[in-house]
């Protein structure tokens, strides 16, 4: 895993880096082969952002929160992360998109 971090308007903390590492350590379940994770954290008047762009094998995720916390907005990007992945790998498990193109197929040949 390839990881990468970056601090606007703050200094680089090294128990920020810990937790974001260990946070990104639970999305390589999802994947085989390298992934790439980029962290981006900034403070924006009162709020913490944590942005977050993963990248793996034909995937490419992207999730963005601000939170009074920065600890609290790494866990919200985790989990918004962890939803689209989850969602994705049904879609392909399912083939959902292959059921919905011939449920419309078979709708037209029972109105005719």
């Amino acid at each position: 895993m390839i990881l990468n971090m970056s601090f606007k308007h703050i200094e680089p903390q090294e128990s920020v880096k810990r937790y974001a590492t260990t946070k990104s350590e639970k999305l390589k379940k999802f994947f085989r082969g390298k992934i790439s994770v980029t962290w981006n954290f900034t403070k924006e008047k009162q709020d913490w952002i944590a942005h977050c762009h993963l990248v793996g094998n034909r995937m490419d995720y992207f999730s963005e929160t601000a939170a009074p916390d920065l600890y609290s907005s790494i866990d919200l990007v985790i989990d918004k992360i962890n939803k689209q992945v989850k969602r994705h790998k049904e879609i392909v498990k399912n083939h959902l998109h292959r059921g919905e193109h011939t449920a419309e197929s078979s709708n037209d040949s029972v109105s005719e």
